[in-house]
Protein backbone atom coordinates (compact mmCIF):
# COMPACT_ATOMS: atom_id res chain seq x y z
CA UNK A 1 0.00 0.00 0.00
CA UNK A 2 2.55 2.79 -1.06
CA UNK A 3 -0.02 4.62 -2.98
CA UNK A 4 -4.02 5.22 -2.88
CA UNK A 5 -5.98 7.25 -5.11
CA UNK A 6 -2.60 8.79 -6.44
CA UNK A 7 -1.52 10.01 -2.61
CA UNK A 8 2.02 8.34 -1.69
CA UNK A 9 1.65 6.90 2.22
CA UNK A 10 5.11 7.85 3.77
CA UNK A 11 4.37 6.21 6.82
CA UNK A 12 1.46 4.18 9.00
CA UNK A 13 0.35 5.26 12.01
CA UNK A 14 -1.74 2.44 13.44
CA UNK A 15 -5.71 3.24 14.60
CA UNK A 16 -5.96 3.70 10.25
CA UNK A 17 -4.14 6.93 10.43
CA UNK A 18 -0.69 7.28 8.27
CA UNK A 19 0.99 10.09 6.76
CA UNK A 20 0.68 10.43 3.53
CA UNK A 21 1.65 12.93 0.32
CA UNK A 22 -0.76 15.50 -1.13
CA UNK A 23 -1.12 14.65 -5.19
CA UNK A 24 -1.91 18.60 -5.53
CA UNK A 25 0.32 20.77 -3.09
CA UNK A 26 3.15 17.70 -2.27
CA UNK A 27 3.22 18.61 1.23
CA UNK A 28 2.72 15.44 4.15
CA UNK A 29 -0.46 15.52 6.02
CA UNK A 30 -2.08 13.26 8.84
CA UNK A 31 -5.11 11.51 7.80
CA UNK A 32 -7.24 8.85 7.74
CA UNK A 33 -6.69 6.55 5.62
CA UNK A 34 -9.98 5.23 4.31
CA UNK A 35 -10.51 8.29 3.95
CA UNK A 36 -8.39 8.82 0.96
CA UNK A 37 -10.33 7.11 -1.65
CA UNK A 38 -13.11 9.96 -1.86
CA UNK A 39 -10.32 12.53 -1.33
CA UNK A 40 -8.96 15.27 -3.63
CA UNK A 41 -6.57 17.05 -1.85
CA UNK A 42 -5.07 17.42 1.53
CA UNK A 43 -7.58 20.71 1.84
CA UNK A 44 -5.11 22.97 0.08
CA UNK A 45 -7.93 23.72 -2.67
CA UNK A 46 -10.19 22.83 -0.05
CA UNK A 47 -11.73 26.70 -0.91
CA UNK A 48 -13.19 24.91 -4.57
CA UNK A 49 -14.35 21.93 -2.78
CA UNK A 50 -16.46 23.15 -0.16
CA UNK A 51 -19.60 24.12 -0.56
CA UNK A 52 -21.75 27.67 0.16
CA UNK A 53 -22.42 27.91 3.13
CA UNK A 54 -26.04 28.95 4.14
CA UNK A 55 -26.92 32.43 5.91
CA UNK A 56 -28.24 31.01 8.59
CA UNK A 57 -27.64 27.21 10.28
CA UNK A 58 -30.34 26.97 13.13
CA UNK A 59 -30.76 29.95 13.51
CA UNK A 60 -26.87 30.83 13.83
CA UNK A 61 -25.54 33.68 10.92
CA UNK A 62 -22.69 32.70 9.63
CA UNK A 63 -20.11 35.26 8.59
CA UNK A 64 -17.36 33.76 6.65
CA UNK A 65 -16.09 30.33 5.76
CA UNK A 66 -12.00 30.07 6.85
CA UNK A 67 -11.79 26.83 5.10
CA UNK A 68 -10.80 23.71 5.80
CA UNK A 69 -8.41 22.56 8.91
CA UNK A 70 -6.09 19.84 8.28
CA UNK A 71 -5.15 19.03 11.38
CA UNK A 72 -8.32 18.62 12.95
CA UNK A 73 -9.95 17.32 9.47
CA UNK A 74 -13.03 19.64 9.99
CA UNK A 75 -14.67 22.27 8.21
CA UNK A 76 -14.53 25.81 10.16
CA UNK A 77 -16.34 28.78 10.22
CA UNK A 78 -17.21 32.65 11.96
CA UNK A 79 -20.16 32.66 12.82
CA UNK A 80 -22.44 35.07 15.01
CA UNK A 81 -24.22 33.76 18.18
CA UNK A 82 -28.05 33.73 18.00
CA UNK A 83 -28.31 34.46 21.76
CA UNK A 84 -25.33 36.61 22.75
CA UNK A 85 -24.80 37.68 19.19
CA UNK A 86 -20.60 36.94 19.96
CA UNK A 87 -18.87 36.45 16.86
CA UNK A 88 -16.82 32.75 17.02
CA UNK A 89 -15.29 30.19 15.21
CA UNK A 90 -16.99 26.54 14.95
CA UNK A 91 -17.46 23.46 12.39
CA UNK A 92 -20.20 24.34 10.75
CA UNK A 93 -21.72 20.85 10.64
CA UNK A 94 -22.36 20.75 14.66
CA UNK A 95 -24.39 23.97 14.62
CA UNK A 96 -27.92 21.96 13.92
CA UNK A 97 -27.20 20.43 17.39
CA UNK A 98 -26.18 23.44 18.99
CA UNK A 99 -28.54 26.29 21.15
CA UNK A 100 -25.52 28.87 21.66
CA UNK A 101 -21.96 29.20 21.75
CA UNK A 102 -21.54 28.47 25.35
CA UNK A 103 -22.41 32.12 26.83
CA UNK A 104 -25.45 30.34 28.29
CA UNK A 105 -24.96 29.34 32.06
CA UNK A 106 -27.88 28.17 33.99
CA UNK A 107 -30.57 30.02 31.27
CA UNK A 108 -28.96 33.32 31.88
CA UNK A 109 -25.84 34.32 29.65
CA UNK A 110 -22.86 34.65 31.28
CA UNK A 111 -21.29 37.20 32.72
CA UNK A 112 -17.87 37.72 30.55
CA UNK A 113 -16.34 40.54 33.15
CA UNK A 114 -16.47 38.04 36.42
CA UNK A 115 -12.73 37.66 36.12
CA UNK A 116 -11.49 41.63 34.79
CA UNK A 117 -14.21 43.29 36.77
CA UNK A 118 -15.44 41.37 39.59
CA UNK A 119 -17.24 43.95 41.34
CA UNK A 120 -19.39 44.99 38.01
CA UNK A 121 -20.42 40.97 38.10
CA UNK A 122 -21.09 41.06 42.07
CA UNK A 123 -23.72 44.39 41.65
CA UNK A 124 -25.62 43.07 38.72
CA UNK A 125 -25.82 39.60 40.45
CA UNK A 126 -27.06 41.34 43.67
CA UNK A 127 -29.60 43.85 42.04
CA UNK A 128 -31.26 40.89 40.39
CA UNK A 129 -31.77 39.06 43.90
CA UNK A 130 -32.93 42.37 45.78
CA UNK A 131 -35.48 42.56 42.86
CA UNK A 132 -36.39 39.11 42.04
CA UNK A 133 -35.80 37.00 44.48
CA UNK A 134 -37.86 36.79 47.36
CA UNK A 135 -35.52 34.78 49.70
CA UNK A 136 -33.09 38.09 49.71
CA UNK A 137 -32.32 40.25 52.94
CA UNK A 138 -33.32 43.13 50.89
CA UNK A 139 -36.19 42.09 48.78
CA UNK A 140 -38.71 43.72 51.17
CA UNK A 141 -37.02 47.33 50.44
CA UNK A 142 -36.87 47.01 46.53
CA UNK A 143 -38.92 43.61 44.73
CA UNK A 144 -41.66 43.59 47.13
CA UNK A 145 -42.12 47.51 46.36
CA UNK A 146 -42.35 46.86 42.59
CA UNK A 147 -38.68 48.00 41.78
CA UNK A 148 -37.21 45.82 38.95
CA UNK A 149 -34.32 45.42 36.37
CA UNK A 150 -34.38 46.99 33.02
CA UNK A 151 -34.90 43.66 30.27
CA UNK A 152 -31.76 44.59 29.01
CA UNK A 153 -29.46 43.92 31.77
CA UNK A 154 -31.93 41.19 33.17
CA UNK A 155 -31.29 39.35 30.17
CA UNK A 156 -27.53 40.27 29.57
CA UNK A 157 -25.52 40.95 32.39
CA UNK A 158 -22.64 42.11 30.48
CA UNK A 159 -24.72 45.05 28.87
CA UNK A 160 -24.77 46.36 32.36
CA UNK A 161 -20.83 45.57 32.47
CA UNK A 162 -20.66 47.62 29.33
CA UNK A 163 -22.77 50.91 30.53
CA UNK A 164 -21.00 50.94 33.73
CA UNK A 165 -17.59 51.36 32.16
CA UNK A 166 -18.35 54.27 30.22
CA UNK A 167 -20.30 55.77 33.08
CA UNK A 168 -18.43 56.55 35.93
CA UNK A 169 -17.51 53.14 36.94
CA UNK A 170 -13.70 52.48 38.37
CA UNK A 171 -12.40 49.31 39.68
CA UNK A 172 -10.85 49.43 42.94
CA UNK A 173 -13.32 52.71 43.94
CA UNK A 174 -15.39 52.78 46.94
CA UNK A 175 -18.52 53.16 44.58
CA UNK A 176 -21.71 51.64 44.57
CA UNK A 177 -24.73 51.59 42.21
CA UNK A 178 -27.04 54.23 42.58
CA UNK A 179 -31.22 54.74 41.73
CA UNK A 180 -31.52 58.46 41.08
CA UNK A 181 -35.20 57.98 41.43
CA UNK A 182 -35.71 55.92 44.22
CA UNK A 183 -39.20 55.53 43.25
CA UNK A 184 -38.02 53.77 39.70
CA UNK A 185 -36.00 50.50 38.76
CA UNK A 186 -32.49 49.87 37.90
CA UNK A 187 -31.97 51.22 34.18
CA UNK A 188 -29.42 53.19 32.28
CA UNK A 189 -31.67 56.76 32.59
CA UNK A 190 -32.23 56.38 36.21
CA UNK A 191 -28.80 54.57 37.63
CA UNK A 192 -25.17 56.00 38.13
CA UNK A 193 -22.25 54.94 40.31
CA UNK A 194 -21.75 56.96 43.42
CA UNK A 195 -19.63 57.12 46.48
CA UNK A 196 -21.42 56.76 50.15
CA UNK A 197 -21.77 60.84 49.90
CA UNK A 198 -23.00 61.35 47.11
CA UNK A 199 -26.02 58.35 47.62
CA UNK A 200 -26.43 59.96 51.30
CA UNK A 201 -27.88 63.02 49.61
CA UNK A 202 -30.60 60.92 47.99
CA UNK A 203 -31.55 58.37 50.63
CA UNK A 204 -35.46 58.46 51.77
CA UNK A 205 -34.92 56.95 54.82
CA UNK A 206 -35.79 58.95 58.02
CA UNK A 207 -33.74 59.63 61.21
CA UNK A 208 -35.44 58.12 64.32
CA UNK A 209 -36.30 59.85 67.47
CA UNK A 210 -37.73 58.73 71.08
CA UNK A 211 -41.14 59.30 69.61
CA UNK A 212 -40.77 57.02 66.75
CA UNK A 213 -39.29 54.68 68.63
CA UNK A 214 -42.15 54.68 70.96
CA UNK A 215 -44.42 54.06 68.37
CA UNK A 216 -42.73 51.29 66.60
CA UNK A 217 -42.37 49.01 70.08
CA UNK A 218 -46.25 49.82 70.55
CA UNK A 219 -46.82 48.62 67.45
CA UNK A 220 -48.64 45.06 66.27
CA UNK A 221 -46.78 45.31 62.75
CA UNK A 222 -43.87 43.25 61.49
CA UNK A 223 -40.57 43.98 61.68
CA UNK A 224 -40.51 44.17 57.70
CA UNK A 225 -43.30 46.77 57.87
CA UNK A 226 -41.88 48.96 60.36
CA UNK A 227 -38.57 49.14 58.14
CA UNK A 228 -40.68 49.96 55.06
CA UNK A 229 -42.71 52.14 56.71
CA UNK A 230 -40.31 54.43 58.64
CA UNK A 231 -37.88 53.95 55.95
CA UNK A 232 -35.05 52.55 58.16
CA UNK A 233 -33.30 48.83 57.69
CA UNK A 234 -34.60 45.34 60.05
CA UNK A 235 -31.72 45.64 62.31
CA UNK A 236 -32.65 49.02 63.25
CA UNK A 237 -36.22 48.19 64.13
CA UNK A 238 -34.62 44.81 65.96
CA UNK A 239 -32.69 47.32 67.84
CA UNK A 240 -35.77 49.62 68.97
CA UNK A 241 -37.95 46.65 69.58
CA UNK A 242 -35.52 45.04 71.77
CA UNK A 243 -34.62 48.19 73.83
CA UNK A 244 -31.10 48.73 72.29
CA UNK A 245 -30.98 51.91 71.41
CA UNK A 246 -33.65 55.04 71.82
CA UNK A 247 -34.79 53.58 75.21
CA UNK A 248 -35.85 56.19 78.45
Amino acid sequence: MNEINGFKIIEKLGNGYVIAKCKECLKDWKTYVYTLHNKKSCGCNSWKQLKELPEYINGFKTIKCLGYDKEKMVRRALVECKVCLNHYEVDPNKLKYRKHCGCMKKNVIACKYAKSHPQLAQAIKHMISRCYNEKDKDYYNYGAKGITVCNDWLKDRNEFCKWSLKNGFEENKKLSIDRIDGTKGYSPNNCRWANAKEQGRNTRRNVLNMKLAEEIRSSNMSQVALAEKYKVSLSTIWLVINNRIWIK
